[in-house]
């Protein structure tokens, strides 16, 4: 009996694990693929993967150069990271962009990330700053 409820459990818990598979780029969704065409229009995509967890999808864009852009399942972006290389920030809330221009002039954004309730900025100096959903400057996170 125990036996059988090991092989049940181990089943069960191979199966739960998310499934990251390549895709093509026009299988991403349109949001996606609008995002990337906009942004990062010379860009050389390297690979697209998916990840589908049976609950969420979520997909990763890897760039020739390394940038990583992650969207949720419907193609909105949740992170875009240069790997410290600078990175078009036209899709960030406009306070975002105005702050670090005037609080930190001889840096760029090299890592952007949205989550529900605010974005987290990483500055081509290694400094993290934290700002709320509308935009407004939070903290530097250290």
């Amino acid at each position: 009996m125990k036996k059988t409820l090991s092989i049940l459990m181990l089943g069960i818990g191979a199966f739960s694990f998310a499934q990251d598979r390549d895709i093509t780029f026009e299988q991403l969704p349109e949001k996606g693929k609008k995002f990337i065409k906009t942004h990062f229009k010379s860009a050389q995509i390297k690979s697209v993967i998916l990840d589908d967890d049976y609950l969420s999808k979520d997909y990763e864009v890897i760039l020739a150069n390394g940038t990583k852009i992650e969207f949720d399942g419907s193609g909105n972006w949740k992170e875009v990271d240069g790997k410290r290389n600078i990175i078009p920030t036209a899709y960030a809330p406009e306070k975002i962009i105005v702050y670090v221009k005037k609080s930190f002039p001889n840096t760029s954004i090299v890592k952007i990330e949205k989550n529900k309730y605010s974005y987290e900025v990483e500055l081509s100096n290694g400094l993290d700053i934290d700002f709320d959903a509308r935009g407004n400057f939070k903290r530097i996170d250290d």
